[in-house]
């Protein structure tokens, strides 16, 4: 470890005499609204967490472990650094709609997002949006969405901004990344590598074992490109690769058994036309999507399985301003193309059609409110008419009252359909009904926010060993009666400065009742309360950090055995940062973060022990 990390610092001293930074200038006004600005627009009644670039970059280990810390989000995980899925408001992994730069990149095959194949540092912003949004994005998006932004922007003057991340932990862990702006007042380019890897071969508790087979290697690569065309118009392109491996690693009582290998990779491509009038404004985009996966049972063999997929997307947006009605006409047209394939299933090609309108309206400097609907015309299946509507109403100067409700979708996956001896070519698209009601708190010192919902699904998609009586034992995908998910979601944010000192404070908290009403059981994998909370406090060059997270005991099984089920858990983590003194316009600064400060025994899945105390070290170097 000690001659790699020498490695590290050798190559951050060389990149540090090379680079360079001009003096930042003043940014553009007539920069096109970002994404989290339009997001916000668009999200009347309903709650949205926005976590910045600095709390990314302070929390570059995995994107799992950020969610999971800054979020009220549950994530299920394979293990450390195994495959990981996400519970949203107690809804399924394919329940959740993952947003890149606008487009839904959920996996055609099995319509979810492995969150630890996606590289946290590359993003410039990361927004949480609570609750339905099949409206803007389609299939899955029923628990909520999260949108991965990369940042375009222009600046008068000619301006370079770079920054190298390199951190090195326990058990052989290794990040590193390395990210370039370079923008003047015309064009802009952005450009992040990064690397990550690991032996994981942590201790599993008080047993003879390590963590065996769990080692991981990936690589991706972001690029963005805008140029201004003139003051109202503007090209932007967007491009992310991934390519990585990893091993699945091995559950007690006899870890070393396992010998699993996963390869994947995908690639991202969209461009953007966009023209912005004084009232109007027009953009067209066009998509390419790939992603490919191989699995091996014997990572010593060549023989195995393998899966990939392409998307093809056409979408145009029309948005009218009516200023003297403080109106907002929006129409929204996109045309898809999915092709999928295995080993074992032949390529498929499905086609969708989908189009929505938003209407938004703002009643004096106090009310607001929006109706969306939304059809879609799918070759597969008959896809209900979903609509949605929002209000937020302002009060007493800081206070707010927020409602929204939606009717939200998910079709069948490629996966569910097909799968040779388990699919089912009966099942019809899942359907859910969403309502809340939200209060909250702004100013400049403190954000506070909690809102109730409720979630009704019909026709549930699940997959069952008893789901088919020809097919006894075999796990196959069923369309279930109903299920239920009632909870509450808050979230407090608090800034004060006292005498050199700035603390920041986030709270978030959720409880969640999930239900599946056929059975009058309990949800699988859904915490009832889950808690987390971050400290930081800074003065002058240094800062610390504290996380904490509750997690709540899950159900593991369909029957909800009280034997069966994952103990609670309780985290604490600490970060500790000095930042050199400032020289050639560059700032260094120094870290340490101790996971699992207790030392906590816990796991997230049955029989797959989490690390205990464990450590890393980084250098964020930005010039």
């Amino acid at each position: 470890m000690c001659k790699k990390l020498i490695v590290f610092i050798l190559l951050f001293k060389s990149l540090g005499i090379v680079g360079q930074k001009n003096t930042i200038s003043n940014r553009l006004n007539e920069v096109i609204v970002n994404a989290s600005k339009r997001l916000k627009k668009s999200s009347i009644g309903q709650s949205i967490v926005h976590l910045s670039d600095s709390l990314i970059i302070r929390n570059t280990e995995s994107f799992t472990d950020l969610i999971r810390f800054n979020t009220s989000i549950y994530l299920r995980e394979y293990g450390k650094g195994g495959t990981s899925s996400v519970c949203f408001r107690g809804t399924s992994a394919s329940n959740t709609a993952v947003v890149w730069n606008g487009i839904n990149v959920n996996s055609f095959n099995n319509g979810q997002t492995g969150f630890n194949a996606l590289n946290v540092n590359l993003f410039d912003g990361i927004d949480i949006r609570s609750g339905g949004g099949s409206i803007e994005f389609g299939s899955g998006a029923i628990g909520g969405t999260i949108h991965l932004s990369d940042k375009i922007e222009y600046f008068e003057n000619d301006n370079i901004e770079n920054r190298l991340v390199l951190n090195v932990g326990s058990f052989n862990t290794y990040n590193s990344l390395f990210k370039s702006k370079i923008s003047n007042n015309n064009y802009n380019v952005n450009i992040g590598l990064v690397r990550n890897s690991s032996t994981n071969d942590f201790k599993l508790f008080n047993t003879k074992f390590n963590n065996s087979n769990g080692s991981y290697e990936n690589y991706a690569m972001n690029l963005s490109l805008g140029y201004r065309i003139n003051k109202i118009s503007e090209i932007k392109i967007y491009s992310s690769s991934f390519i990585g491996k990893r091993g699945f690693s091995g559950t007690l009582p006899n870890p070393v058994a396992a010998n699993e290998q996963y390869q994947d990779s995908y690639s991202r491509n969209l461009i953007k036309y966009g023209i912005q009038g004084e009232k109007t404004r027009h953009e067209l985009s066009t998509g390419y999507l790939t992603q490919k996966y191989n699995y091996y049972p014997n990572k010593l063999s060549n023989q195995g399985s393998f899966g990939q997929s392409r998307r093809y997307v056409f979408l145009y947006l029309y948005e009218r301003q009516l200023p003297k009605l403080k109106i907002s006409l929006t129409s929204f047209s996109e045309y898809e193309s999915a092709f999928g394939e295995t080993d074992r299933i032949q390529i498929r090609n499905r086609r969708q059609f989908s189009q929505y309108f938003i209407f938004k309206q703002n009643i004096l400097s106090n009310l607001s409110y929006n109706l969306k609907v939304r059809k879609d015309f799918n070759t597969d299946y008959d896809v209900p008419l979903i609509y949605s509507g929002g209000l937020k109403f302002r009060f007493l100067e800081n206070f707010y009252v927020r409602i929204n409700g939606s009717k939200n979708y998910r079709v069948p996956t490629y996966n569910d359909l097909f799968w040779p001896g388990q699919g089912n070519l009966n099942l019809v698209p899942e359907t859910a009904e969403q309502e809340e009601v939200g209060v909250g708190y702004e100013s400049e010192k403190m954000t506070f926010d909690v809102g109730i919902y409720s979630i009704k699904t019909n026709n549930k998609i699940i997959w069952t060993p008893s789901g088919d009586s020809e097919r006894p034992g075999v796990w196959v995908p069923i369309n279930v009666a109903e299920t239920s998910n009632r909870g509450l979601e808050s979230t407090l944010e608090l800034k004060r400065d006292f005498k050199g000192i700035r603390l920041n404070a986030i709270l978030n908290y959720s409880y969640t009742l999930a239900k599946d009403l056929r059975l009058d059981k309990f949800l699988i994998f859904v915490p009832k309360h889950l808690f987390n909370g971050n400290l930081s406090i800074t003065k002058n060059r240094w800062s610390l950090s504290l996380q904490t997270l509750y997690n709540d005991e899950v159900y593991s099984t369909q029957d909800n055995d009280s034997d069966s089920k994952v103990s609670s858990f309780f985290l604490l983590n600490s970060i500790i940062e000095y930042r050199l003194k400032k020289f050639f316009n560059s700032n260094l600064t120094l870290g340490v973060r101790i996971n699992n400060v207790l030392g906590e025994q816990y796991m997230v899945l049955p029989r797959r022990p989490m690390p205990l105390r464990n450590f890393n070290f980084n250098i964020n170097y930005k010039f």
